[in-house]
This record gives structure tokens, C-alpha cells and sequence, in this order.
């Protein structure tokens, strides 16, 4: 499928630093993207995750979207920029109904379990905040 862009490239961005949570109801996936807040911080004084987007797609539009996210690891696993592997590591569920936080930009979210850390990447890779 071939879907045209505006004719003049005007298309509408948004960054997110990570998903925040991911829901299914009424036949409908719901993932919500979070970015870390300017203002709100935690007793340490790291910025707390705040709500930005909801993005909301049929189940196969949902799986859809797995395989097209499953590519860009791949070719980006391909061009060096991600190691080897790097995005094979099983997420358990969730332990409870509110997600555990980290600050993205330090290490990836991670559900409150005692499961071990990634491995984290060699220093001196390209990095960028799109790709985290």
C-alpha cells in the first residue's frame, strides 16, 4: 500500500520517550506514550513520566504495526546501530496495574520484577533519542 504525503511534506510529528502502557478493549489496542515531565519530579529529582498521546489501532492494525516495528529492529540491527539481540529480551507481565518507572534516557522501562538487566551498549555507538 502507497499512501501519498501532503503535498507539502507538513506532516505532524510527536516524540515520545517510551510507552507508558498498552491496553486492549472493545475489539481496540490502546497504547498510551509517555515523555518525561519539564516540571513534575520524584523525591530524587528525576522528571516523572506524563501521559502525551494515546494511539489507538484494530487488533490487525496492531499486529500489523509488530511486524513493520520487528523490520526496523532488524535493519537497524543490520546497520550497526543496535547490537545483536538487542531487542530479543522476553518481557515479562506487568506485576501489578501500575507500571514500574525508570528514567528512559538511563536505561528502558522495566516491570517491577527480579528478572536481570539488558546488556547494556558498548560505549561510543551512535545514539539518538528516537531510537532510545
Amino acid at each position: 500500500m502507497t499512501i501519498e504525503p501532503p503535498p507539502d511534506d507538513r506532516i505532524p510529528e510527536l516524540y515520545a520517550d517510551g510507552v507508558f502502557d498498552i491496553g486492549f478493549g472493545n475489539g481496540m489496542v490502546r497504547i498510551d506514550l509517555f515523555s518525561l515531565s519539564a516540571l513534575r519530579k520524584d523525591a530524587n529529582g528525576q522528571p516523572l513520566p506524563a501521559i502525551r498521546q494515546r494511539v489507538v489501532m484494530s487488533l490487525p492494525g496492531f499486529l500489523a504495526s509488530l511486524s513493520a516495528l520487528e523490520g526496523m529492529r532488524q535493519r537497524l540491527e543490520a546497520a550497526g546501530v543496535l547490537p545483536p539481540g538487542a531487542g530479543a529480551v522476553p518481557v515479562p507481565a506487568p506485576a501489578s496495574a501500575v507500571p514500574a518507572f525508570q528514567s528512559p534516557v538511563q536505561a528502558p522501562i522495566q516491570p517491577a520484577t527480579s528478572s536481570p538487566a539488558p546488556p547494556a551498549t558498548p560505549p561510543g555507538r551512535p545514539r539518538s533519542p528516537n531510537f532510545g
